[in-house]
């Protein structure tokens, strides 16, 4: 299947970064949210994200200009009709997402491939929410989307294997590095990132070191490019919380639990680089 149009339903960080990425490689996209506020801030974000592509070099001024005719935002569900492929990139609420993807089955075509970006929810239990689970895929960008080349997609033991395929290409062709996952909770990345990142924090928690030095420790020890704090304001604090508590209420682990800090911080509202203020400050 030939993916020439996509569709994302939810434009907040991730979505608008999906239909950045898509827009700037000429594939015709359509985000929608549910009101024209939304939308507004959704076009800023894109229009952001496209400025930031072009002052790293990455992209020039004629075809940031071209990208921004490649995209359209909308309150309109109907939307979807004519994409090859809706990718919902809502927030981590199994409820809300399962809801939005029965109304995207109703809404689409019989040939229409279904996307979820869920980056810890099951997505069995999202594809059951359709009358088309076998069409239905895991596709999780990573933050920020433009710049980070990875794609996890996740199949259940029912995601025909040209599904898979077609989504492969898709990110293939957007400039992406597809791994194809089974459907676990947490997948690979957050499998494996998140009890490294609530780790770090319990050693804060601890006294075992300040949070500046087991940054230093990850990043001149094991050569990453930035330690656990810095990459959980990145990835922001909120989601951190709710990755570790979807996979917690997956696996009953421990390893997966909240720490106390990061439920503090996420209640004060310090949720990183998004809102100026995480486990570190950014006032610039």
């Amino acid at each position: 299947m030939d993916i020439k149009k996509i569709a994302v339903v939810g434009c907040g960080t991730m979505g608008a970064g999906i239909i950045q990425l898509a827009a700037q490689n000429g594939v015709e996209a359509v985000g929608v949210e549910p009101d024209e506020a939304r939308v507004e801030a959704a076009r800023e974000r894109v229009e952001a994200g496209l400025r930031t592509t072009v002052a790293r070099g990455k992209l020039s001024s004629d075809q940031a200009e071209q990208a921004s005719g490649c995209y359209q935002l909308t309150t309109e569900l109907a939307a979807l009709a004519e994409a090859d492929l809706v990718v919902e990139a809502v927030y981590e609420d199994v409820d809300l997402k399962k809801r939005l993807l029965g109304e995207i089955d109703r809404l689409v075509g019989p040939d229409t491939l279904i996307a979820s970006n869920t980056s810890t929810i099951p997505l069995v239990v999202l594809a059951a929410a359709t009358s088309r689970p076998e069409q239905v895929v895991g596709l999780h960008f990573f933050n920020p989307v433009p710049a980070m080349r990875l794609v996890e997609v996740i199949r259940t033991p029912v995601t025909e294997p040209a599904c898979v395929d077609a989504v492969s290409s898709l990110a293939t062709s957007l400039g992406k590095s597809p791994v194809v996952v089974n459907d676990v909770p947490g997948f690979v990345g957050n499998l494996l990132i998140v009890p490294y990142l609530l780790d770090a924090i319990r050693a804060l928690e601890r006294g075992v070191a300040d949070m500046e030095s087991i940054d230093a420790v990850i990043r001149l020890g094991f050569n990453h490019k930035m330690g656990p704090f810095r990459l959980s304001d990145l990835i922001g604090l909120d989601i951190v919380h709710d990755m570790a508590a979807s996979m917690y209420e997956e696996y009953k682990d421990p390893k997966y639990f909240p720490p106390p800090l990061l439920k503090q911080y996420v209640r004060l509202g310090w949720l990183g680089r998004k809102t100026g203020r995480g486990f570190y400050r950014y006032d610039d």
